[in-house]
């Protein structure tokens, strides 16, 4: 999915409209810089790509997933019961019906016609935790095929422009729960859809991946058991979680060009849209990324430079704690990177790189009030201070200048 794609209203998450502006700046951010090799940006090694309609298909968790890129939900990625027991008792009319409709629609992301309030989010997280223990809405989300047809609505679905036509007033939790359910539902359809028309592509592509693990154990590296229990631990470690409600997956990385391979361990919970990535190194088992992405994430108040740059002193404190805490490497310099908007707005958060003898480095990246989201092994060598980019927010390009600073200890 590209960032050019999305539309004014990410999908499947209730966000404010400053929200999702972070969070569109931050996909076309991403995007660019992943094709340059530019800027902060990471391009995931977690991603298990299968086609441009199985990332539409995940276009609802987009305001989560694009920091770290576009992974399968596996069929089973229901670690509660009764939501798999919810999903496997879906009538086979219902499920065509959302796989045809996926397949029809020629959008990228799905659209609000407007906002969720600041209530309707807090009310959205509490009842994902619901529907996962049990509560579901008494009905379906309903389903307009035409605008004629929405306006005899106060609340539904508009199936060919894919978007949620929204009351007025704040959402019921009944309505909120019928949402919720549309994309459990739409998700498991259209990925046991996928496994049965590709299982044959799947279990080759399965099968090379297993032997690739093989002759990486033979040649003395690590197993991806010892990866996941590496995973766990630094999940524990890093952002005091435990795997408990989280569906867990893991992937074998071959080496790339100026990449060693490594084991992509993630925990993901897709219902209240939280994701756990872990890349670790396939030979000698050390921590390459460590990242966090959220509806958190994107909840966090804008801030000015000039705020911005009275937080570093005490977020560098943080990141250098986490760097000796997580890390343990010995490091000569630190530098700091964030985005300088020219409305006089900062980027979502800083990244601080620790830089060690060799030119190796560390990038720890907070938001600006304190969050700890990421953990990554970084070449800094193309970062540059005063860059100019051009950053897309899905309407226009925002010019923004790339700050890159060495910091004093």
């Amino acid at each position: 999915m590209r960032a050019e794609q999305l539309r004014d209203a990410v999908s499947g998450i209730g966000m404010t409209e400053d929200m999702r502006t972070a969070v569109i700046r931050n996909v076309k951010e991403r995007t660019e810089e992943s094709k340059t090799g530019n800027g902060k940006a990471r391009s995931s090694r977690c991603s298990k790509n299968h086609g441009s309609v199985w990332r539409k298909n995940l276009a609802v968790a987009a305001a989560v997933l694009v920091a770290i890129g576009i992974v399968a939900v596996p069929v089973r990625a229901f670690v509660n019961s009764l939501v798999r027991e919810r999903m496997e008792e879906m009538p086979k009319e219902e499920k065509e019906t959302y796989v045809d409709t996926l397949k029809e629609q020629n959008v990228a992301a799905d659209g609000f016609s407007r906002a969720y309030t600041k209530q309707e989010v807090a009310r959205y997280q509490e009842l994902t935790k619901q529907y996962q223990e049990g509560t579901f809405p008494v009905q379906a989300l309903p389903q307009a095929e035409s605008e004629e047809e929405a306006a005899g609505y106060e609340f539904c679905y508009l199936v060919p422009t894919a978007t949620f036509c929204l009351p007025e007033r704040d959402l019921t939790d009944e309505e909120i729960l019928e949402i919720i359910d549309f994309f459990v539902k739409r998700d498991y359809a259209y990925s046991e859809s996928y496994a049965k028309e590709h299982a044959e592509e799947i279990a080759e592509e399965e099968a090379k991946e297993q032997a690739a693990i093989d002759e990486n154990v033979e040649g003395g590296g690590i197993t991806e058991q010892e990866a996941i229990e590496t995973a766990r631990q630094k999940l524990a470690d890093i952002f005091g979680m435990t795997v408990d409600g989280f569906e867990q997956n893991a992937y074998y990385n071959e080496p790339e060009e100026g990449k060693r391979a490594d084991y992509c361990v993630n925990w993901s919970n897709n219902i209240a849209h939280k994701f756990y990535y872990f890349n670790i190194d396939a030979q000698d088992g050390h921590l390459v990324r460590a990242s966090y992405s959220g509806t958190s994430l994107h909840e966090e108040p804008a801030v000015t430079v000039e705020e911005a740059q009275g937080k570093i002193p005490q977020l560098q404190a943080a990141a250098a704690e986490t760097m000796r805490s997580q890390v343990g490497a010995a490091y000569d310099k630190v530098y700091v990177y964030y985005l300088d908007y020219e409305d006089g707005s900062a980027d979502i958060g800083p990244v601080f790189y620790f830089v060690m003898e060799d030119q190796h480095a560390y990038g720890i990246a907070y938001t600006w009030s304190g969050t700890l989201h990421e953990i990554e092994e970084k070449d800094i060598a193309t970062l540059e201070d005063g860059e100019e980019k051009n950053m897309w927010d899905g309407e226009e390009y925002n010019k923004a200048t790339v700050v890159f600073r060495e910091l004093a200890e």
